[in-house]
């Protein structure tokens, strides 16, 4: 044991006293962090923001714009017409909606056609929606004034009202018209539930206000910060190369238990250094992002199972190259390779079929599914449970399973040389 430690603390030594590489392996991620977030900004929202800009100022357009004010998930400006529509074009909103001059008048005489104009982005993937549930609120009014006029016109039928009793006629239709509004609350007679599926689990979007994927930057760093620990973790392995090519693994072959205590005081180094990054990520990207990615306990497990698997596949790269040249060649190739195959750099939780399945077949793929299984739902499991499935879990397993692999096939190997 004294061994290991002092190997330990000769290791941390050389790989601290290259502060600038440590500096870059935060400071890369985290800036990939911020373009990516960026660029998912609209891609998964506690509210859509929705811009309407009422021309027509009356009783009936500003029904609507309460109306739509009082569904949950939307966020609305009121706004001009102009500022509207440049909203849209610097994708501040997802789209605009015009209440045209005359909507009133032109709902009361039953012409609906152009009453409201939508401003909205090709790219945008929720303008339908929104559209079918602004036409809901509109459908209600123009129910409630069929219903009215119904109203008014049997009581005209039965002789209980005379066409020339203009008041009685309208305090009748007011009425009619108050009584049929009050049938869409407390909730409308229909209405559309959205929900969303996850592994085998449903739950609705409003259940996800805790989660962590209510962010698109969480996520992106996620997978920055499993990416770049590839590619620091790979980078300080080279331990292994450089004392082959000196000749210290020649001597240290040689003493009994030298050579175990050489291998676990450099992984338990490999380790602590990978820690050490995770949470001078984690501490940055809280400070400058306000994204917190430990919210859940269970991305230490899943971070934490991902360092052993890393560390055991750059132990098995190194003990097979001959050169440092070869891995300073081999680890960044390696690193982005898996990284772009794992997910870590696109939109890993909305993807499926091939693409989801070859992800799979890299230790980043693996983590991010563990990610978006167990971090991202919502679950009312206590942390021991959630834990004791995530390590039965297939994608934990097959990561422990390969970091085992991998470190004692590097093991063996080096203990196998011959000089």
């Amino acid at each position: 044991m004294v061994k290991v430690v002092t190997v330990l603390k000769y290791k941390l030594k050389i790989l601290f006293s290259d502060k600038s590489f440590l500096i870059a392996m935060t400071a890369i991620p985290l800036f990939l962090t911020l373009i990516t977030g960026y660029a998912l900004r609209f891609e998964k929202h506690n509210e859509i923001p929705v811009a309407i800009c009422d021309v027509d100022n009356t009783d009936y357009s500003q029904m609507i714009i309460n109306g739509i004010s009082k569904i949950k998930g939307f966020k609305i400006f009121l706004t001009d017409e102009t500022t509207a529509i440049k909203l849209v074009k610097d994708y501040k909103v997802e789209c605009a909606f015009i209440i045209k001059e005359g909507f009133k008048d032109n709902i009361i005489s039953g012409d609906i056609r152009g009453i409201i104009e939508q401003v909205a982005h090709p790219s945008s993937v929720s303008q339908e929606v929104i559209k079918e549930i602004i036409g809901g609120e509109v459908a209600r009014i123009m129910l409630n004034i069929s219903a009215a006029d119904w109203v008014v016109n049997e009581y005209i039928r039965l002789n209980e009202l005379s066409l020339n009793d203009t008041e009685k006629k309208e305090r009748i239709w007011n009425e009619a018209w108050q009584y049929t509004d009050s049938l869409w609350e407390p909730e409308p007679p229909m209405k559309l539930e959205f929900k969303e599926v996850h592994e085998g689990s449903v739950y609705t979007v409003e259940n996800q206000k805790d989660s962590f994927h209510v962010s698109s930057i969480s996520s992106s760093a996620f997978g920055m910060l499993i990416a770049f620990i590839m590619f620091l973790i790979m980078f300080n392995s080279s331990w292994l190369v450089n004392e082959k090519e000196n000749g210290t693994l020649k001597r240290i072959i040689s003493g009994p238990g030298a050579i175990t205590a050489l291998f676990a005081g450099n992984i338990l180094s490999l380790l602590l250094i990978g820690i050490v990054q995770i949470i001078l990520f984690a501490a940055i990207s809280g400070l400058v992002f306000g994204v917190d990615i430990f919210i859940k306990p269970v991305n230490i497990a899943i971070l934490f199972i991902y360092l052993l698997c890393v560390i055991g596949i750059s132990l098995f790269i190194s003990s097979l190259l001959k050169t440092r040249l070869q891995l300073q060649a081999g680890a960044p190739l390696f690193s982005i390779i898996t990284g772009f195959l794992g997910g870590c750099f696109w939109n890993y939780a909305n993807t499926g079929g091939i693409i989801k399945t070859i992800s799979l077949f890299t230790p980043q793929g693996l983590a991010l599914d563990l990610f978006s299984r167990y971090s991202q739902q919502v679950s009312g499991k206590v942390l021991p449970a959630t834990i004791g499935s995530l390590l039965s879990s297939v994608p934990a397993i097959a990561l422990l399973a390969l970091a085992s692999v991998m470190t004692l096939l590097s093991y063996f190997s080096i203990k196998g040389l011959r000089y």
